[in-house]
């Protein structure tokens, strides 16, 4: 991919776009070769009939990118000789989004499937065969991972992460970026770059000498992960502040001065996400069709009582109030029901 440690680098949050859309087939995949995949060489796969086709998206961060990479077939290639020519020395976590069967030569053989998160090392010899896919993932110099963590990679090239904790929050946030991406402000996408960056650095810095990642030092990209881990089990009514820390792999005291470092409460969060879940449903098509009840069991709340009271108290309204101010569109209409 390219390199964010030699590229020079225009405004943090900048969303660049790279497509092969409207070029002439025989010029696009000399078009990726050239501009675009600056550190591997891409090729077409063998037996492949379709032509080449490849749209790359990033978002530029202080010493890293965001990258999402989507192509047909392809192999792409990094040799020893190139690793010598250029002196990259970047690394990348990628998530592979979606693909028809992939395969990496990078330390070891790999299979790598929709869903796997994992490292890549541009200083070592690599290469990756893929069919049609996409990938989201972050890029960053060697000199930043040993300014954070006092250590590089290591032997790690290749290796997946598991699918739990920091890790699979992270997978989480680097989909709902490129999802978001268009309606974000440059503001906004420069700190979904830096949560990106302080998750990666924190899950490396857990995997380097069986250490532990330190929310303290990486506290916002903890404060980010929570965030998204909140928004995304908040109908759990069993969701507490001890399962978010859990689920992070840090202790309760240093979620809590995470948040307080931002002026929130977790708990409050995680009822205030409710809440908001509840409004959207209730004032939307989301909710077509659903009584209220199943509404509030949806958003995590156990007993109607308290969730209208809550409600109320935060929107200034009952459920059913806001249901009806938001016009026919959020109104359950009949509902059939089969007898069997």
């Amino acid at each position: 991919m390219t390199s964010a440690a030699t590229e020079a680098q225009p405004t943090e949050g900048r969303l660049l776009v790279h497509t092969t859309d409207g070029m002439p087939a025989a010029h696009r995949l000399a078009y990726w070769r050239d501009g675009v995949m600056r550190r591997m060489l891409p090729s077409a796969a063998e037996g492949t009939v379709r032509p080449f086709r490849g749209r790359m998206r990033r978002i530029l961060g202080d010493g890293l990118e965001l990258i999402e990479h989507a192509s047909e077939d392809v192999v792409a290639a990094r040799s020893p000789d190139r690793c010598r020519i250029d002196g990259c020395d970047d690394i990348a976590i990628d998530m592979m989004r979606r693909c028809t069967g992939a395969w990496m030569e990078h330390h070891g053989t790999h299979r790598i499937k929709a869903g796997d998160l994992y490292l890549v090392d541009y200083a070592k010899a690599s290469e990756m065969r893929r069919g049609p896919h996409c990938t989201v993932g972050l890029t960053m110099s060697r000199r930043l991972l040993r300014e954070a963590l006092g250590a590089g990679v290591g032997p790690r090239a290749g290796m997946k992460f598991p699918s739990r904790g920091l890790a699979l929050v992270l997978r989480h946030h680097l989909q709902a970026t490129f999802d978001e991406a268009v309606r974000m402000s440059i503001a906004d996408r420069a700190a979904a770059a830096k949560a990106a960056k302080d998750m990666a650095l924190a899950i490396l810095q857990a995997g380097h000498a069986g250490s532990v990642a330190d929310p303290e030092r990486f506290a916002d990209g903890f404060h980010r992960a929570a965030l998204r881990l909140i928004d995304r089990e908040c109908g759990d009514p069993d969701l507490t502040p001890e399962h978010v820390a859990c689920a992070l792999g840090c202790s309760r005291a240093t979620l809590y001065r995470a948040f307080a470092a931002n002026g929130e409460s977790v708990a409050a969060t995680i009822w205030q996400a409710r809440l908001q879940r509840a409004h959207r449903m209730l004032s939307s098509s989301e909710g077509i069709g659903l009584p209220i009840f199943e509404i509030a069991a949806l958003s995590g709340f156990r007993e109607m009582p308290s969730f209208t009271r809550l409600f109320r108290r935060r929107y200034g309204t009952t459920p059913r109030e806001a249901r009806e101010a938001a016009g026919p569109t959020a109104v359950p209409g009949p509902r059939t029901v089969v007898e069997r």
